[in-house]
């Protein structure tokens, strides 16, 4: 028996074409991910991003879904991304139920340009820890959420909303899987071809579960590691911190941006290297990092300054941590 799933889709895009989107260039992007789908899987791919337009507008967008694959790796569906900056709105302006309302809000919060790492590709953090995989799934997803009752539950398979499914009010309003893979597949070439096609979505732990909170969500664990490294490889007594001692290391993205402000809550110094400066920038704005410099003199004046007071601070390095090593042995 044939069954013609369109007709079960009662939540559907709008036939209207959205305009061609605008991106403005002080944000990064997601690099190229590679393209090297068969013939067939590209097909495939396609399909799978076309399932979710109306039919009538395949012929304008099937040429621009392989243009982003073959350029970006991935279909991303750029034209229905919200024009302009998406914020994390009062919870009262969406629509729908309050758990509905809630949930729309979070997911706008994990795209925001001051928070996503790649917004226009739907990465919240973790290089690649995508919301969904493309921006038709987020329309879907949240229409879903503004049309539910408190007595459904909307299930989400890889960013693919399923649907929503009767329920009842003491249930999870959205039940959400992500990178779920067939064992003879679920290697790293196996899912970067499921993701390139549209049927796997890498989430990480809270892009995909639409609760990210930043580098806070690790600061306190940082700290109590930086703290007992010290009384384990320093001997330091349990009623001393860090003050005097250098943490070096390297890495100020979504998750290790949490170590400039933990070492400093430790009371130590830390030296922390970063390659993209961007990322380095957005931490210092944000207050996470206290300073940086690509001087490595300028730097070590800072670190003997702070030493010599016993005052805690964080140094971001624009450079590979290598330069740092290098740079400590020669000068001893």
């Amino acid at each position: 028996m044939e069954i013609d799933v369109s007709k079960a889709m009662k939540i559907k895009l709008s036939s209207e074409l959205p305009p061609k989107p605008v991106f403005d260039t002080k944000y990064r992007r997601a690099p190229d991910r590679g393209f090297d789908l068969t013939q067939n899987e590209t097909v495939t791919a396609l399909k799978n991003a076309l399932r979710y337009v109306p039919s009538e507008l395949h012929e304008t967008l099937a040429p621009e879904f392989l243009d982003e694959l073959l350029t970006k790796g991935r279909i991303y569906g750029y034209r229905y991304r919200p024009q302009g900056s998406l914020k994390a709105e009062p919870v009262d302006e969406y629509k729908g139920i309050l758990e509905g309302r809630a949930i729309q809000l979070m997911i706008d919060n994990n795209l925001d340009f001051d928070i996503a790492l790649y917004p226009y590709e739907l990465v919240t953090y973790g290089e690649s820890g995508q919301v969904c995989q493309n921006w038709m799934q987020y329309q879907l997803i949240k229409k879903y959420l503004e049309s539910m009752t408190e007595e459904q539950t909307l299930v989400v398979s890889s960013g693919h909303p399923v649907g929503l499914f009767p329920s009842r009010k003491e249930a999870p309003r959205v039940i959400s899987t992500n990178a779920l893979m067939v064992g003879m597949f679920d290697t790293p070439e196996g899912f970067h071809r499921a993701a390139a096609m549209g049927v796997a979505n890498y989430a990480q732990m809270t892009a995909g579960g639409w609760m990210y909170i930043g580098p806070q969500g690790i600061v306190h664990g940082t700290y109590i590691t930086l703290l007992n490294a010290g009384r384990m490889y320093l001997g330091l007594p349990d009623d001393e911190n860090l003050s005097g001692k250098v943490f070096l290391t390297s890495g100020l993205g979504g998750m290790s941006g949490a170590q400039a402000k933990a070492v400093e809550i430790a009371g130590g110094i830390g030296l922390i290297a970063e390659v993209d400066k961007s990322r380095i920038e957005t931490r210092h704005e944000q207050g996470w990092l206290s300073k940086y410099s690509d001087d490595l003199k300028q730097i070590f004046e800072w670190v003997d300054e702070y030493r010599k007071n016993g005052e805690p601070v964080s140094i971001g390095y624009h450079g590979n941590v290598v330069d740092i090593w290098e740079y400590i042995v020669k000068n001893n």
